[in-house]
């Protein structure tokens, strides 16, 4: 399994036709589909780790929103 950090788009029950959209990390199967998310911590050993983490979220800025079926990540 594999995992790199997306925007998600979190739908809430009361007002799912509302985007709001969040930084997640985001698990995939072995051929490459999304299978779920968690929240995105932001944390580290050290400044350079969360450098890292915060170069990763950069990127996922380059990439489509993702949309789940429920709020939980499947």
């Amino acid at each position: 399994m594999t995992w790199n950090l997306r925007l998600v788009n979190i739908a809430s029950a009361e007002y799912p036709e509302e985007e709001y959209i969040e930084i997640c990390e985001v698990f995939y199967d072995t051929m490459g589909k999304p299978l779920g998310y968690t929240k995105a911590t932001m944390g580290g050993q050290d400044k350079d780790e969360i450098r890292t983490y915060l170069k990763w979220a950069m990127e996922a800025l380059d990439k489509s929103v993702l949309t789940f079926k429920d709020s939980d990540g499947h």
